[in-house]
């Protein structure tokens, strides 16, 4: 089983102390990605960085967790069967006439999560490809596989899982980790 390494940015309100005991927290936005649930950049702590100077340009927290990666997480990043399941639900609820071009990932999730007994995932990973702005340069790492050509090996994929409960995949070691002067080892 590997160990995941997750950040998840919050606004800073000056509560760090109250953040690491009550953390992680929900996000239930009206255009959440995912769906309601606990959102961490992957692996990344740049992405979590990018995340927070343009969401909360007043101030941000980063904190950090490990997880579980097990079959409890469904993952569109790296398991090609799980890729292919969420297509033929997709395809199917089209054929139900379910899915129009202005369907979102989300909706085909609340549906699985609604409609499909087998969807007893407490995560769900994925891939936002495009979510970084195009002028976020400095956290886009990019290598090309020809110099002729436009395709790129992505070396800081925007990778994001979804929590759908706060002890998801064995959800653990959550702290603080920036700014500096809220970690519990921060020297003056």
């Amino acid at each position: 089983m590997n160990v995941l390494t997750l950040y998840q940015t919050l606004e800073d309100r000056e509560n760090h102390i109250d953040v690491e005991e009550h953390g992680p927290f929900i996000c239930k936005w009206e255009n959440t990605w995912l769906g309601d649930g606990y959102y961490f950049w992957e692996e990344f702590y740049h992405l979590a960085e990018w995340w927070g100077t343009h969401r909360y340009p007043s101030g941000y927290i980063i904190c950090q967790a490990q997880c579980d990666h097990t079959e409890k997480l469904f993952d569109l990043v790296g398991n090609m069967k799980h890729i292919a399941s969420f297509k033929s639900i997709m395809q199917e609820m089209k054929r139900q006439g379910r899915v129009n071009n202005t369907t979102t990932v989300s909706r085909v999730i609340r549906f699985m999560q609604a409609k499909i007994e087998a969807f007893n995932y407490e995560a769900i990973r994925v891939h936002g490809i495009g979510s970084l702005s195009a002028h976020s340069k400095q956290y886009v790492q990019r290598l090309i596989f020809e110099s002729t050509r436009t395709a790129y090996l992505d070396l800081q994929p925007a990778v994001q899982l979804c929590l759908f409960k706060k002890n998801s995949l064995n959800l653990r070691e959550f702290r603080v980790i920036y700014p500096d002067h809220y970690r519990e080892d921060y020297v003056f």
